[in-house]
């Protein structure tokens, strides 16, 4: 096992198997949105099970530890971190989930590392998270770029060498190891990269959920998404220019249309349910979980099927 690996239990002591691994690892070129951040919020916390050394991976003056100042007193510091978490979709699904920040230093021996956990765990999938600062304007539906490690896509016809984050390193190095690897990203407005994007990380992670069977939390993105027009119109609502900015960006959208190669994963519009409704919904799904065997589901299901 890497140096930079430290388990926070006995790794013999988790033999379970574990087909999923979603990288929500923030920072680099294609986290414009805070998607990754959000959807990893979403998931929620989990229980940690490794860590990687932070003094090894991190170059503490381009990711300074943050102090935490109450009444003038220093209370507390938080390093950069990168971490494993295992944690469970709203239906009990267990998946792995690598967050942190962005690591600076040693990526091959962080890959390594990162395999071996997926070795481990009998990981079959693995997703990177991310955004990508576009021309496209936020009344629009949020489109996808969907690449993986010699995923030929038939839409995108062109070649092309473009440097890349942390998340699509893995998605790289991962593929060539016999994982099967996909980089979801978003196309985000280029006047709220530096803001967190509802629609875009709601998108990203409807996505995933559908294509790996997964049910996912969504639900908090998508409410947030709901008013999300509303917030950024009373934001910049008195500028003139913004206006004009975005009539522009639309007129050119609907001339165009989605860039070649980009998705859209859904075109209707998500019903959120009531509190009454999830707790139907949950004590339905109970009665079936302790009778019913485990199955695969998403696009491995059909996989296996075929």
């Amino acid at each position: 096992m890497t140096d930079l690996l430290e388990f926070t239990s006995d790794p013999d002591e988790t033999p379970q198997q574990i087909t999923t691994l979603i990288c929500a690892v923030g920072g680099g070129p294609f986290d414009a949105g805070g998607i990754s951040g959000a959807i990893g919020q979403s998931i929620g916390e989990g229980e940690l099970i490794a860590s990687f050394d932070p003094d090894l991976i991190f170059d503490f003056r381009s990711e300074r530890p943050l102090i935490t100042f109450e009444n003038g007193a220093m209370t507390r510091m938080t390093d950069p971190r990168l971490d494993v978490h295992i944690v469970e979709d709203i239906e009990g699904e267990k998946l792995l989930l690598l967050r942190g920040n962005e690591p600076d230093l040693r990526w091959h021996s962080l890959a390594e590392g990162v395999l071996q956990l997926a070795t481990q765990f009998g990981v079959e999938r693995f997703y990177a998270l991310g955004g990508l600062p576009s021309g496209i304007p936020h009344t629009r539906p949020v489109d996808l770029l969907i690449r993986g490690y010699r995923k030929s896509q038939p839409d995108q016809e062109s070649s092309y060498i473009q440097s890349v984050n942390f998340s699509e390193f893995l998605v790289y190095t991962l593929g060539a190891a016999g994982i099967d690897t996909s980089s979801v990203l978003a196309r985000v407005p280029f006047y709220l990269v530096n803001s967190v994007y509802a629609a875009a990380a709601g998108a990203v992670a409807t996505y995933v959920a559908d294509d790996s069977g997964l049910a996912l939390p969504v639900g908090d993105l998508e409410r947030v998404a709901q008013t999300e027009s509303d917030q950024i119109e009373a934001a910049y609502g008195e500028q003139e220019d913004f206006h004009n900015l975005v009539t522009s960006l639309e007129q050119e959208y609907d001339t165009e249309g989605p860039n070649t190669g980009f998705i859209i994963p859904s075109d209707g519009t998500t019903e959120i349910p009531t509190a009454d409704e999830l707790g139907e919904a949950a004590e339905q799904f109970l009665a079936r979980r302790s009778t019913r065997p485990k199955r695969k589901r998403g696009r491995h299901a059909k996989r296996d099927d075929e």
